[in-house]
């Protein structure tokens, strides 16, 4: 099992910030060298602590305006692999199994309320789904940058 130290941690706190950070740019922040911070970057890919950069998109000017929580459980007899289905729905942005009286917590987002109805009604109740509960996100607090 990989260490974290303090190092790194301040190395990845920044990448999380801003993923497109370069390595002379963090190591002037830590006041470390370039290829100190390049090392360890590598380091934790390798170690699989880093597991890949991505862009952060702004869903509204994408004309997303409905963003939603799913609850629900599963029908008896229907095993839990048939959620992974769930990720090649493509209002789909995550699936979790979670503790609770809903056993599963679905995110959605989508253009209007409209599409949303039509993605739970016809794509994400067939996998089978049920005693489902619908909650809308009014706002969202989070550590991604744009977020």
């Amino acid at each position: 099992m990989p260490v974290v130290d303090a190092m790194n941690r301040c190395i990845l706190q920044l990448l999380v910030d801003d993923g497109r950070m370069t390595h002379n740019e963090i190591a002037a922040k830590l006041k470390r060298s370039p290829s100190t911070v390049r090392d360890r970057i590598r380091r934790m890919e390798d170690d699989k602590i880093i597991l890949g950069y991505f862009a952060v998109v702004n869903s509204e000017r994408m004309g997303i305006k409905v963003d939603a929580i799913l609850l629900a459980n599963l029908r008896p007899g229907v095993p839990s692999e048939e959620l992974r289905k769930l990720k090649d729905v493509e209002e789909v942005k995550e699936v979790l199994q979670v503790t609770g009286p809903r056993r599963v917590m679905v995110r959605l987002q989508a253009r209007d309320p409209t599409s949303l109805e039509q993605t739970i009604s016809s794509k994400v109740i067939t996998m089978g789904l049920e005693d489902i509960e619908l909650r809308l996100v009014t706002s969202s607090v989070n550590r991604l940058p744009g977020g």
